[in-house]
C-alpha cells in the first residue's frame, strides 16, 4: 500500500481571471486541446486543470493574454474554492515548473546508487569496511543529476518525502552488491519521515526481502533542515534501533548539525565534516573541531569518521588524533561499483 506522500498525484490548479473575457481564452483552449479530462470550467472566471494542462496554458497567456490579471493556486479536483485566499500571480509558479522534471525521476525510478568506501588502518593497511550509498538521478539522456539537485528540485517542488523515500528504496535495492562484512551507510532526511511505523515500512520490508543483515545497515541523519522537534527524531532512531539497525550523525560541525547533537543523540557514528577534514593538518581552527568532536563521540561510546579526507597530511594527522573511520577522495570517489580494494596505504 503506498500513500500520496510518498508516491506523489499530478497537482492540480484553481486558475482566476480577473479579466472575464480572459477566461474565455482558457475556455476555448481546454476546448479545443483537451476533452475536459483534465479540467474543468467552474463558472465565468474560475477552472481547474491539471498541472501539465495549466503549464501548456501558460506558455499561450504569455503570448497572448495580460499575465497580470491571471491568478492560480494548487487545488484538489473535488474541492478547487478551498485555497482561494492564497491566490497568487500565475507568473510565480515558473520555479514549480522548472522543476517539474523531479516528479518524473520520482514516478519512473530514475535512479542510480554510487558507493563510496569508508575504510580504517589495520596493521598498518587501509582496509574497507563499509561502504556509503549515494543516490544520482538520471535524465532522459542518461545523465547523471546530483543529489544537491535533485533534493533542490525537490523542496521547490515539496516532494522531499516522496524523492527520500526513492533514494532510501534504491539504496536498499543496490545494497546487495556490498559485502557482507561490510557497513551499508544510507542517508534519510529526518524531516521527510512523519511517522517512522508507516514511513519506514517499505524500507525494513526490502532488507529483509534483500537478506541484509540489520547490523551490517547504518542509517545516516542528514539536516539540510532544522529538526525542531528533536523528541520525534529520536524516536525515528529508537526506531531504527529497536529493529537492529545502527545510525550515523553526518556533516557534524556545520549546518544544523552542531556537535551539541552528539551527546543530544547518542549516535553510533559520528561524522566530522569535510569542513574541518579538509586541510584539518595544517588549521588550528579546523584542529579544535576535530578534537572536539572525536572527545565527545569518545564521551558516549560511538566511533568517530571523518569524511571529506583528501590528503595523505589529512588522513595521517587525524589518525593520530584518534579517528578510527575515513571516508573521501584520498581514497576513491563515489563509483558506480563498490570497489573491494585500494592502493593507497
Amino acid at each position: 500500500m503506498s500513500c500520496d506522500i510518498c508516491h506523489p498525484k499530478a497537482f492540480g490548479y484553481t486558475v482566476y481571471f480577473s479579466d472575464e473575457n480572459q477566461a474565455d481564452k482558457i475556455i476555448q483552449y481546454l476546448s479545443a486541446e483537451n476533452d475536459m479530462h483534465d479540467g474543468h470550467v467552474i463558472n465565468q472566471r474560475l477552472v481547474w486543470v491539471l498541472e501539465s494542462l495549466f503549464f501548456d496554458f501558460l506558455d499561450y497567456a504569455e503570448a497572448h493574454l495580460n499575465m497580470d490579471t491571471i491568478f492560480a493556486v494548487q487545488s484538489d479536483r473535488l474541492d478547487p474554492l478551498k485555497a482561494l485566499h492564497s491566490l497568487k500571480n500565475a507568473r510565480e509558479f515558473q520555479p514549480l515548473r522548472e522543476a517539474s522534471w523531479v516528479d518524473e525521476i520520482i514516478i519512473n525510478k530514475s535512479l542510480t546508487t554510487h558507493y563510496q568506501p569508508i575504510v580504517t588502518v589495520e596493521n598498518g593497511l587501509v582496509k574497507i569496511v563499509g561502504q556509503e550509498l549515494l543516490s544520482r538521478g538520471l535524465s532522459e539522456e542518461g545523465k547523471l543529476i546530483s543529489p544537491f539537485h535533485m533534493f533542490e528540485a525537490a523542496r521547490v517542488r515539496n516532494r522531499l518525502f516522496a524523492l527520500d523515500h526513492a533514494c532510501r528504496i534504491n539504496s536498499v535495492s543496490n545494497a546487495g552488491e556490498v559485502e557482507k562484512d561490510q557497513l551499508i551507510f544510507i542517508n534519510f532526511l529526518p524531516t521527510a519521515i512523519y511517522s517512522p511505523e508507516h514511513c519506514l515500512k517499505s524500507t525494513l520490508e526490502l532488507i529483509e526481502k534483500k537478506g541484509i543483515k540489520s547490523s551490517q545497515i547504518v542509517f545516516e541523519v542528514v539536516e539540510t533542515d532544522e529538526v525542531k522537534n528533536i523528541a520525534h527524531l529520536k524516536r525515528i532512531l529508537e526506531y531504527y534501533r529497536k529493529h537492529g539497525f545502527q545510525y550515523a550523525l553526518d556533516d557534524v560541525g556545520v549546518g544544523y548539525n552542531g556537535i551539541n547533537k552528539i551527546r543530544e543523540l547518542k549516535p553510533d557514528f559520528v561524522k566530522l565534516a569535510l569542513e574541518f577534514s579538509n586541510g584539518v593538518s595544517t588549521d588550528p581552527e579546523k584542529q579544535e573541531m576535530a578534537k572536539s568532536v572525536l572527545d565527545i563521540t569518545q564521551e558516549i561510546g560511538g566511533v568517530a569518521l571523518a569524511e571529506g579526507v583528501e590528503t595523505e597530511e589529512d588522513f595521517l594527522y587525524l589518525q593520530a588524533l584518534g579517528y578510527e573511520l575515513f571516508q573521501g577522495y584520498y581514497f576513491s570517489k563515489p563509483v558506480p561499483k563498490p570497489i573491494q580494494e585500494l592502493k593507497a596505504s
